[in-house]
């Protein structure tokens, strides 16, 4: 064998080497919990690390078929140990932190990623994720695409609807209506499609009044959670009164997945689009 040849078989033989090392390292046993974090796993590539997922983590539809840890912000450690995992990826939502700290002792590595709800908030989860997987290019990929969409359902809401006010409301069902302010996930879809949320001075969620309403006065509601029609919703004293209603202006969007800030944020935004220019 000549030294050439030599020389070219050990760096192949390195670089083999090097690469199943690499596959070794990004091949963790995951939990994932947070479906925002799923959704950003499934689409790099990255799905058949997953060892189980929380409840929030319902697309894509394959997620649902995978061991589920409960809801994200109850958490047991006990449930996610039986999984016997070697990685927790999640966001400062989940919880409490004694199950966290559970697992940390038990020498579970935990990414706890951010999860401000904005367009650049997404890119860097989407590129924090990517880069606790080892797939930084395709994440690099993703937050571009995912960059273009938004931007491009920005200026088609922009185009067509212009700036208007906005309520983002939650049915409670017995509880009544609550009316999400700043520092939620609907404050955060309302900057980003480039509305004013008429409660942004409030934060988290409160109970909407109708006084409250009628001051706030907005063009346009949003209905989350609701097992009411629109035309019952319609006459609820909360709302009747207001600009939207009186306008026909009161959009159901439960099936929009707006909240999920995930990789389909622009379509939600592009659907949220077609269905207020639907009835305009």
């Amino acid at each position: 064998m000549t030294l050439a040849k030599a020389t070219t078989r050990l760096l192949l033989t390195s670089l083999i080497s090097a690469a199943g090392l690499a596959s070794q390292a990004s091949a963790d046993r995951l939990v994932s919990i947070d479906g925002s974090l799923t959704e950003i796993i499934y689409a790099l590539g990255a799905e058949a690390d997953l060892v189980g997922v929380d409840t929030t983590s319902i697309y894509p539809e394959a997620a649902t078929n995978l061991p589920d840890v409960g809801y994200m912000r109850a958490l047991s450690a006990e449930g996610i140990l039986s999984l016997a995992p070697d990685r927790v990826i999640t966001t400062a939502d989940a919880g409490p932190a004694d199950a966290l700290s559970q697992l940390q002792a038990a020498g579970i590595k935990i990414d706890i990623l951010d999860n401000t709800p904005s367009l650049a908030g997404l890119i860097s989860k989407i590129q924090s994720t990517a880069a606790v997987l080892g797939r930084r290019e395709a994440g690099d990929d993703l937050a571009a695409q995912v960059e273009d969409e938004v931007e491009q359902a920005q200026r088609a809401i922009a185009e067509q609807l212009g700036s208007l006010n906005v309520m983002f409301v939650m049915d409670g069902g017995s509880r009544g209506f609550q009316v999400a302010g700043r520092d939620t996930l609907a404050d955060g879809v309302l900057n980003v499609a480039g509305f004013t949320n008429v409660f942004e001075a409030i934060q988290g969620y409160k109970p909407l009044t109708p006084e409250a309403a009628i001051n706030a006065n907005p063009d346009v509601i949003l209905m989350f959670h609701s097992q009411k029609n629109l035309e019952e919703l319609a006459t609820n004293p909360a709302l009747s009164l207001t600009r939207a209603v009186q306008n026909g202006r009161l959009y159901n969007v439960d099936d929009l997945d707006l909240l999920s800030f995930g990789p389909r944020l622009g379509t939600a935004l592009q659907g949220l689009l077609e269905r207020m220019t639907d009835h305009t």
